[in-house]
């Protein structure tokens, strides 16, 4: 599953930049603005000296017309964690082109709005678990390690709370997490996601869907079988709408796609 590089894409792609949802705290000198006080780049305010400030930050020119000292106060630029979890389990494999086909496209292009905007950027594949990461990435170059690590076929069952879990466990520093899935999960998606969510991660949901599966020809108690589990279940498919026969959606579900591609539902952000 290769993916093309399009290097006209990457110049529009450089003109945006990923927000955090609410202030954050990185532990790297990077460009965006914290709400702590340092030594960063940015002028903040002035505060009164007292015993144990840093005496090169003392103001003399305050000190010229107040006959007081008082001390520069800058805001620090941090960098901004971004991690990308791409479910790449067998249900993904789903659609043409595939749901992992599409969810490497856009794990990729999100990365590299990310790494073009000095953030510090990890990719983390899951299926039943945790499957594989990247290192944490930094720069435009990086990009190449990105699309090395996506290129890769889809297997496995879904456990989307094993995955979070793994996932939570190995990252010690909260940030903005994308989680790119068709959330076909038997035991449900939403543990997972409230897990990172209790640990302060702001959380996109990235859901994608084949026409296949939004728009099956089924109609009364079918039989469905799910990929990710190799389990089976009678279900009703349908009700009639008029004169024609729609599968039914769940509230929140992703209206069927109608230009025959994946669709995608993007909840910004999750709570």
């Amino acid at each position: 599953m290769a993916l093309a590089v399009d290097s006209q894409l990457w110049r529009k792609l450089e003109r945006f930049e990923i927000l955090p949802l609410g202030l954050h705290r990185g532990r790297q000198i990077g460009h965006r603005r914290s709400p702590s006080r340092g030594t960063g780049l940015e002028f903040a305010d002035h505060k009164e000296y007292s015993a144990g400030d840093d005496i090169r930050y003392i103001d003399w020119n305050v000190y010229a017309h107040l006959e007081e000292l008082f001390v520069k106060v800058f805001e620090q630029e941090e960098a901004l964690p971004v991690y990308l979890l791409l479910d790449r389990s067998a249900s993904m494999g789903v659609g043409r082109p595939s749901k992992l086909h599409v969810g490497a496209q856009l794990a990729a292009a999100i990365a590299y709005v990310g790494l073009a905007n000095q953030d510090h950027v990890r990719l983390s594949l899951f299926a039943d678990g945790l499957a594989a990461s990247s290192k944490i990435l930094r720069g435009k170059t990086r990009i190449y390690d990105i699309l090395e690590l996506l290129d890769g076929p889809p297997e496995g069952a879904t456990d989307l709370g094993a995955a979070m879990e793994g996932f939570s466990a190995a990252t010690r520093l909260p940030g903005v997490a994308f989680v790119i899935s068709d959330f076909l999960d038997p035991q449900g998606a939403l543990a997972g996601i409230r897990l990172l969510v209790g640990r302060r991660f702001g959380i996109h949901a990235m859901h994608l869907v084949a026409p296949e599966e939004a728009r099956p020809p089924l109609s009364g108690d079918t039989e469905h079988f799910f990929q990710s589990s190799n389990t089976t279940a009678r279900l009703p498919a349908c009700r009639a709408v008029g004169q024609k026969c729609r599968p039914r959606q769940r509230p929140g579900f992703p209206r069927p796609p109608r230009n025959g591609r994946v669709a995608l539902l993007i909840d910004l952000p999750f709570t």
